[in-house]
């Protein structure tokens, strides 16, 4: 009976959220302004720009500290950085930020952006990147930690095992009845000259030593994976998402197929499960209306709580309709056995461009999606950002929007305008759903602003 009456307050607060984002849709083409406080809860938080500009950023996986839902790390590509790789922490829940540029090499590879981040259940912060060693075909992935998210340890190699990787993703264990609570986990891509394989770094000893182990099969051309995503379930179990394409020959999904794919450990990531299959989308050909490419993460979550869903798995990806791109979850209540079919996060009116969502799973069960949308400019060009809460196991998203600014995606600052970011993020600070994006209302150029919605 409590829980019922829970999910009825909350269902209210959600639905009433989308009333507040239907009188922001008046107020088009305002500015991003405020600081990350709002009452009375629910509400949106007031989007803050978290990158100080001068010069484009892009990238925005954002994380909350586990013992401190005040503390918040955002990664990104900050082109106001020597090699592209910068990190702001925030110590007072989103109000204010500090830069942090990464400049350490591991012996002649160089950072080369692309951030992912997390906290372990210390409260350690860690950013992971790709770093590219100058001239030459080669790189690896490698970790950084902190204790206060200014101060950073020299990186540590996790995961090398070819010549090229890409795609990674950092994970942490934060769960404490979990036999392997602050374990470490990195996963990747590595291309090799004529193959490319998933593989997965996993460290119990936060982060100084790392063993790496094949996830698939290696992947012969015109075949290949892309795009990794973890979580970390109470029991210590990591689940791993991406993308394989099996079509070429010249290029990377020449037949517009993405198979979006899942394999799990239940030892602390030295062994992994036989992948399966979990959806197929249509990927389209970029951002309609732009130069600007989309990646297609398939961005996965688990409900660690004691609730009705407890357990279950949700991923949110984006699927071209043959008119729009449109978001979508899936979801698993059998330890990804077995999949739903695909529910839309937007209503069926929205025929307009739904792209970079994200997704994660709050401690009580709320499922929170964030993306980015066009439905409020009719030349389907410009887009605002978007968010919903599933209190029902991620079967309806009320929809509510997070801001009232127009961003094109052709001001993203980059040469040719080709590329405004990989990913978005969002994550959960105590019961308030935080999320982060790419941002140009400034009409110049991309900045990362961080919003999201008070629940309490």
């Amino acid at each position: 009976m409590k829980a019922r009456i829970l999910h009825s307050i909350l269902l209210v607060a959600v639905v009433a959220l989308v009333h507040v984002g239907t009188a922001q849709a008046q107020a088009a083409h305002s500015a991003n302004v405020g600081l990350i406080s709002c009452t009375p809860a629910p509400c949106v938080l007031p989007p803050t720009q978290a990158s100080e500009g001068g010069a484009e950023v892009a990238n925005a996986p954002i994380v909350s500290d586990p013992l401190n839902p005040m503390h918040l790390l955002l990664g990104a590509n900050d082109a106001n950085c020597q090699f592209d790789l910068g990190a702001f922490v925030s110590s007072d829940g989103g109000s204010s930020w500090n830069r942090t540029c990464f400049t350490r090499g591991v012996g002649l590879d160089a950072p080369a952006g692309l951030p992912t981040v997390t906290y372990d259940r210390r409260g350690v912060a860690y950013v992971a990147s790709v770093y590219r060693h100058y001239g030459y075909l080669q790189g690896l992935v490698a970790v950084q930690s902190s204790t206060d998210g200014i101060n950073w340890s020299k990186p540590v190699k996790a995961l090398q095992e070819g010549q090229i990787p890409s795609d990674a993703w950092l994970a942490a264990d934060t769960n404490p009845t979990s036999p392997h609570v602050n374990g470490l986990y990195v996963s990747a891509v590595v291309h090799y000259a004529n193959s490319s394989r998933v593989y997965v770094s996993h460290s119990s000893d936060g982060g100084a030593t790392w063993q790496a182990v094949p996830v698939a099969p290696s992947q012969i051309p015109p075949a290949g994976d892309a795009y990794t995503n973890m979580t970390v379930g109470k029991d210590g179990t990591v689940y791993l998402a991406w993308m394989y394409c099996d079509s070429g020959p010249f290029y990377f999904c020449t037949n517009n197929k993405g198979n979006m794919v899942f394999s799990k450990s239940i030892d602390g990531g030295n062994s992994w499960s036989r992948p399966t299959l979990m959806a197929t989308v249509t990927l389209g050909n970029g951002i309609p209306n732009t130069s600007v490419g989309a990646e297609n993460y398939p961005a996965i979550g688990v409900d660690n709580s004691n609730g009705p869903h407890a357990g279950n798995l949700y991923v949110v990806m984006y699927n071209w309709t043959g008119t729009f791109m449109q978001v979508q979850v899936i979801r698993s209540t059998d330890g990804g056995n077995t999949w739903s079919k695909p529910v839309p996060v937007a209503p069926a009116s929205d025929t307009h461009d739904q792209f970079f969502p994200w997704l994660s799973v709050s401690p009580t069960g709320l499922v929170g999606v964030s993306w980015l949308d066009r439905r409020n400019d009719p030349a389907n060009i410009d887009y605002q950002a978007f968010a919903a809460i599933s209190t029902d196991g991620g079967q309806t998203f009320p929809n509510v929007q997070l801001t009232t600014a127009f961003s094109n995606p052709n001001n993203n600052g980059y040469v040719n305008n080709g590329w405004m970011g990989d990913y978005t993020g969002n994550t959960w600070a105590g019961p308030d759903f935080v999320a982060a994006w790419m941002d140009s209302s400034n009409g110049v150029d991309m900045q990362d602003v961080v919003g999201g919605i008070r629940l309490h």
